[in-house]
């Protein structure tokens, strides 16, 4: 597990969480009081961290379509079309302009990504479901491997409307590639494996199983998989 915070390349989200105070303002709205944003390079996205206190409010999401991320605890989410119970390891998404109630009993820390500059869609919050089908999607470019092609499988379960922002699932059999330039920004949590990434400074960190991490836009860094992967990941990328 890594413990870089500071790293311009990769930051490890579940360390910075860890002394994270609650947004627990009476009359204020929790996800908005208690948002503590991640200083980095990430496009036109933002990414934070949230101490959800516990009880229970009301929200809307207007700033953007969103990821959420339950770090630690259990949180409640309802909208129109009903109720989702997320624990530890689970996340959603919420499409821009989606008013929703949330409830915490014992309150949850979260890790959010914001994608700002998308266009309104279908207001909605959907599940991304951690054992969900997966198909067969394009393996890295051969020349970049350094080594055998992987044999690669997503699902993308959420979408912004101009789907420039993607949330899902994601898997690989093992692989080695060498450093690319990050024009994109991409948030990952890995629910199997492990993963070294070297940057171009030379700097090194290992995320394993339950680890939670970004790499920033502009970022240079290789890939190292010595074991099978899964992953959710939260990703903008600018539209060809």
């Amino acid at each position: 597990m890594s413990t870089l915070t500071g790293c311009p390349t990769f930051i490890d989200l579940r360390a910075l969480a860890i002394d994270l105070p609650a947004g627990d303002m009476p009359g204020t709205d929790a996800f908005t009081s208690g948002f503590h944003p991640v200083n980095l390079s990430s496009g036109p996205c933002e990414i934070g961290l949230l101490a959800l206190p516990d009880g229970q409010g009301e929200t809307c999401e207007d700033r953007g379509d969103t990821w959420i991320f339950v770090l630690e605890g259990k949180v409640t989410v309802t909208d129109a079309s009903g109720a989702l119970d997320l624990a530890a390891g689970e996340s959603f998404g919420v499409a821009r302009d989606t008013p929703f109630a949330w409830s915490s009993d014992g309150g949850a820390r979260l890790v959010i990504m914001r994608y700002l500059e998308g266009p309104s869609g279908n207001p909605g919050i959907t599940r991304i479901d951690n054992d969900a089908e997966l198909s067969p999607s394009n393996p890295p470019a051969a020349e970049l491997l350094l080594g055998e092609t992987p044999s690669c499988r997503a699902n993308t379960m959420f979408a912004s409307a101009d789907e420039a922002f993607k949330c899902g699932i994601w898997d690989s059999t093992p692989y080695q590639r060498t450093p690319i330039f990050f024009h994109h920004c991409e948030l990952m949590h890995l629910l199997e494996g492990s993963v070294t990434f070297v940057d171009a400074e030379g700097r090194e960190a290992t995320f394993g199983k339950g680890d939670t991490f970004v790499i920033e836009q502009g970022a240079e860094c290789s890939w190292d998989s010595q074991v099978d992967v899964t992953k959710i990941f939260a990703l903008w990328r600018k539209p060809a």
